[in-house]
């Protein structure tokens, strides 16, 4: 059983992709688990299949120890979503408990736009094909549905203005009116600037890295 004063951090990659073997070869999830070892968090990448993102959920939750001094629910475009959505859920299990979700690029309002997912897809970390289907795309929506996802529970969200995905400007404002809303210069949809955007979610982490 680890100590009550235990803090964890789960990291949620996007949609149609996985997290690597080796993650020095993501600099974004590298910057994230730098980011827990100078923090003293206890890092905890998860594999989402998002088509079956309810399971996955409950699965996760259940794994988050009830003496968790903390716990931050980290992803990046679809992974951002899923990381807002677990944080919701978690404190709707737990009222009062300090939990916070962080997000790259997310992805959001799955109500209107979650049809541009469907069809044949590649995840191109594993190579393996599926088919994600308009019953795929409707279980997402009654799973962002199943929170109040614009809460004041605290949401910081880290957005690249060049993404090619998601549009930046749409995401500024669909987030900005609820959430802690910062958008970098420049950059892509893998989101080019996690060690800056730590630095804003925790001051000084890289300086207290660096006295270490």
């Amino acid at each position: 059983m680890p100590p009550a004063d235990t803090r964890l951090l789960y990291y949620f990659h996007g949609f149609a992709s996985a997290i690597p073997a080796d993650i020095s070869t993501s600099p974004k999830i590298s910057a994230v688990a730098d980011f827990c070892r100078v923090t003293g968090r206890d890092f905890r990448p998860q594999n989402v299949d998002f088509r079956m993102a309810e399971r996955r959920s409950r699965e996760v939750l259940e794994s988050v120890e009830d003496q968790a001094a903390e716990v931050v629910f980290c992803g990046a475009s679809m992974g951002g979503w899923f990381a807002r959505i677990l944080q919701l859920k978690l404190l709707q299990q737990r009222p009062g408990s300090v939990v916070r979700a962080l997000a790259f690029n997310p992805a959001f309002n799955l109500a209107e736009f979650s049809h541009y997912l469907e069809g044949a897809q590649v995840n191109y970390v594993t190579g393996a094909s599926f088919e994600f289907t308009p019953a795929d795309s409707a279980a997402l929506v009654r799973l962002e549905e199943s929170v109040d996802y614009r809460s004041e529970a605290p949401f910081h969200v880290y957005v690249d203005r060049d993404d090619e995905t998601i549009d930046a400007q749409w995401s500024e404002t669909f987030h900005r009116p609820f959430a802690r809303f910062y958008l970098f210069e420049g950059g892509c949809h893998r989101f080019d600037h996690a060690r800056e955007a730590l630095e804003d979610f925790e001051p000084g982490c890289w300086r207290r890295a660096q006295e270490c």
